[in-house]
């Protein structure tokens, strides 16, 4: 009996000491995970800072092109290259959870803070004006588009969040349905589904007419996973023909624009979008080599979400960032939203211990 207290003693101090290490790598404020991909998160990074960039240059311009190009696309490349299907209904219960636990619920969040503070910073006339905000906010919502649907308002930047968290979903639901036989022919015509949808004007709720092409992005990061080998051999090679591909296309003004259903010539956009994407994720390879770029960009690339909402939700401290020129405006926005980000994780790790400290 006393061996078995003695063991059960064992077991407790043990987890206790596993909890605390937890706890310690949560609340350090900069340190990140060894587990994580370098240069993937220095090219989340790169990719974040564009999608601020991108949302604050002219329409149409030169700059503004290139971005959309490649910077969602390369977000969902990268999702499906560390992305594992679920193989039981288990997994697949576990992964909408936590989609929902990381994508939908920010999604809510923020979509929340922006109610209240469209309602405090306006001109309206109270709790009508608050009543109006909150049925326009969910009919974004229901359509979850990142422009604006025929009569129905566009929900802006998080379409990103919802289209990740259905393509995921509906990734694992098709793997579990189909046995995991012939995923990729059923994959890629899902894929090419959605962009006939949406360049026809067929706009769903949800934003399912683009999360279908995002499925599409995600199965081409999965094949990128598989065959890295393949590609690292002849990555030099690959680089060039990938950045004469993406040049060329943007030259002729052929280039994917997501949110804005924007195939032209259909798969060729998809070609000059994973050609952009490889090229950026080759630059981030070869920066990951430098220890200052590496230790800049890593913090940025491993907490993309929380920036992302940050984002978001900028239009609420414009006079900080909003400057004269447009390159101005560009730089103060970036430096606002990682400050403002910044601070948040780390109220948020002082919270987390705290919170572990008096706990009983």
């Amino acid at each position: 009996m006393n061996d078995e207290h003695s063991i059960i003693g064992q077991t407790d101090r043990q987890t206790d000491r596993q909890t605390d290490r937890q706890t310690d790598r949560q609340t350090d404020i900069f340190e990140i995970p060894s587990c994580r991909i370098e240069w993937i998160d220095i090219a989340k990074a790169v990719a974040i800072i564009l999608v601020i960039i991108g949302h604050t240059v002219k329409y149409g311009s030169d700059i503004r092109n290139i971005i959309f190009s490649f910077h969602m696309p390369l977000f969902f490349l990268l999702s499906g290259y560390t992305y594992k299907m679920a193989n039981t209904a288990t997994d697949l219960y576990s992964h909408i959870r936590k989609g929902c636990r990381h994508l939908l619920l920010p999604c809510i969040i923020v979509s929340i803070i922006g109610i209240f503070a469209s309602f405090i910073l306006g001109d309206g006339n109270g709790i009508q004006q608050l009543w109006e905000t909150v049925k326009r906010t969910g009919d974004a919502l229901w359509w979850a588009s990142g422009v604006k649907v025929h009569s129905h308002p566009g929900a802006g930047a998080i379409w990103f969040l919802f289209s990740l968290f259905w393509a995921k979903t509906i990734i694992d639901g098709l793997n579990l349905m189909f046995l995991g036989k012939h995923m990729g022919y059923i994959l890629a015509f899902v894929g090419l589904m959605g962009i006939a949808i949406g360049s026809k004007g067929k706009w769903l709720p949800q934003n399912m007419d683009v999360t279908l092409v995002v499925i599409l992005f995600i199965y081409l990061g999965m094949l990128w996973k598989k065959y890295q080998e393949l590609i690292e051999k002849y990555a030099i090679p690959l680089f060039f023909l990938s950045i004469l591909i993406w040049v060329g296309c943007l030259h002729y003004h052929i280039y994917i624009e997501m949110a804005a259903r924007h195939y032209p010539f259909l798969t060729l956009s998809i070609l000059e979008a994973v050609c952009g994407s490889f090229a950026i994720s080759s630059l981030c390879k070869a920066l990951a080599q430098n220890t200052f770029i590496r230790r800049l960009t890593l913090f940025i690339g491993a907490h993309t979400l929380l920036i992302f909402l940050v984002h978001h939700l900028d239009w609420i401290f414009r006079p900080l960032w909003q400057m004269p020129s447009y390159w101005m405006t560009c730089v103060m926005r970036v430096c606002s939203v990682l400050l403002i980000s910044l601070c948040i994780h780390v109220i948020r790790c002082y919270v987390i211990k705290f919170s572990r400290q008096v706990k009983p």
